[in-house]
């Protein structure tokens, strides 16, 4: 027969158990992985920084650093470590930059060139000076020595990108005075050096394809290194290169395959909107490899999207990718070739005005404030008047407006939102009115003002981003103390039911 043992110790431990349940609840949902990206040493890599809100950041400070320690790049309004701010680490001196034309949208990211294998480890991308301070993690892993199986080094770069070919002598003995020689596909010259004699100081047969655009490195010829570096990589500069030491015992060759070739910056095109969709386009042109492009919305999200039309010319492809989208949104149509560890995209702004707005006559409503209206509402100033990290205070402000207008706040959706009592004041037959509401999620908010005797609305949006919220938090105590409350019940009537056994049993003994 079972039998239920109620202790005060069995009493003390239920909340126990409630409050690890809570805090491995917690653990699962607040940690998150680093984003990972892997690229071969000596390739360039973009390390990804944006902001969701895609604000401008030009006059804002964010700051780059390795393994928690180390200053990779540092940006403050306009001053940074490759325009005479100090305090770089050397590993980066020279080798990092940034993306200025970018900083309006709010994209932070950061380019590094000819990776190393010491470059690899956790990297932050921190907005000290917001509120709330946001910090991303990126985890890079650069891979030394990576073949395409048994056959030479490979080594992918970007098409219009510098790239170093290694070629260094185990001995590491001085080779001021000797010869090495380097080819493309066993034909075309690419460097030839002799007892410092080059392509670049005189000598006659470099191939015309790389004039001018290749050089070595002299102060480590005394090392064995016989590396070259070629200058604003193309397409047509990839294939299998050789470095030949003809004159050694017994000879030396080393092998080298390059792989060039980058998507550029694709193209978006609205097709055709109407109020409640509108018709995207991107366009991919001259991409090698041939990349993955996809359409996001401004939180990632990939979209639903037609089948690609890709074509290919000459190894090189031509890819274009349609989307629908019904809501107002930033888009981004993204190209990613993995080969060569490239990723590139476009961005474009939609809005979605919804249904058309008419009156009880049928007139359409619109915004009509260009056509000077008399009385025609402006359009409304939206403000975030507080903000934590679970919720955020908009007002919205309409002045002057003559009639009385109707003002209420929307979300993205168009769905209207729960606000306070609006405050309108009125001088002279024109109104001023105020009216606030708390939103609790990440969400593009709008604030319309709606004036139907002129058949006049106007509205005015803000991006609100909450980097969290305690409303699950909130659900799971009530329930965990429920379910405590029911298992202390239960307990207590399982207890009392034992104590009134044994004294039935007693009484029945005598």
């Amino acid at each position: 027969m079972f039998n239920l043992q109620v202790t005060s110790t069995t009493m003390e431990l239920l909340p126990l158990v409630c409050l690890c349940l809570l805090t491995r609840s917690g653990t699962t949902f607040a940690e998150e992985g680093s984003k990972v990206i892997r690229v071969e040493e000596d390739s360039d890599v973009t390390l990804p920084c944006s902001l969701s809100s895609k604000e401008n950041i030009s006059k804002m400070v964010f700051d780059w650093r390795k393994d928690g320690q180390k200053d990779v790049f540092l940006y403050d309004e306009g001053k940074h470590y490759n325009n005479g701010r100090e305090g770089q680490d050397e590993q980066f001196k020279g080798r990092v930059s940034h993306f200025p034309d970018k900083l309006k949208h709010g994209d932070a990211s950061i380019k590094i060139n000819n990776t190393r294998v010491a470059d690899s480890g956790d990297y932050t991308c921190e907005f000290p000076h917001l509120q709330p301070r946001q910090i991303f993690h990126i985890r890079l892993v650069v891979v030394g020595g990576l073949k395409d199986g048994p056959g030479p080094k490979v080594i992918r770069v970007n098409q219009g990108s510098d790239v170093t070919l290694p070629c260094s002598l185990s001995s590491m003995g001085n080779i001021e005075f000797k010869l090495f020689d380097w080819k493309k596909d066993g034909q075309k010259d690419v460097f030839l050096y002799d007892a410092g004699l080059h392509y670049n100081n005189g000598r006659a047969g470099q191939d015309e394809q790389f004039k001018g655009r290749v050089s070595h490195f002299p102060d480590k010829l005394k090392l064995g290194d016989a590396s070259i570096k070629i200058n604003n990589t193309k397409l047509t500069d990839s294939g299998d290169y050789t470095c030949a030491f003809p004159r050694l015992q017994p000879s030396q060759i080393f092998h080298i395959r390059l792989v060039v070739g980058a998507a550029p910056e694709p193209s978006v095109t609205i097709l055709d909107e109407t109020n409640d969709w509108s018709l995207l386009q991107c366009k991919v042109q001259g991409a090698s490899p041939k990349p993955e492009v996809e359409w996001q919305d401004s939180a990632g999200n990939i979209l639903p999207a037609g089948e690609p039309q890709a074509s290919e010319r000459g190894g090189r492809f031509y890819i274009t990718l349609n989307t629908t989208v019904s809501k107002t949104d930033r888009y981004r149509c993204v190209a990613t070739q993995e080969d060569i560890s490239h990723q590139i995209y476009a961005e474009t702004y939609v809005f979605i005005s919804g249904p058309i707005l008419t009156d009880g006559s049928g007139r359409i409503l619109k915004d009509r404030s260009g056509e000077n209206i008399p009385g025609a509402a402006p359009k409304p100033s939206v403000t975030i008047l507080d903000q934590t990290n679970n919720w955020a205070l908009l007002q919205c402000e309409v002045q002057d407006a003559c009639s009385k207008p109707k003002v209420e706040w929307q979300d993205r959706a168009g769905k209207r939102l729960p606000a306070g009592e609006p405050q309108a004041s009125e001088r002279g037959g024109r109104y001023d009115i105020i009216l606030q509401t708390t939103v609790t999620k990440t969400d593009l908010y709008r604030c319309v003002a709606t004036q139907e005797d002129i058949s006049h609305k106007t509205d005015a949006e803000t991006f609100v981003y909450i980097s969290g919220s305690s409303t699950g938090w909130v659900a799971f105590g009530v329930v965990c103390v429920i379910l405590f409350a029911v298992a202390v019940v239960f307990l207590s009537w399982c207890y009392s039911r034992r104590r009134s056994t044994q004294r039935f049993t007693q009484l029945t003994r005598f």
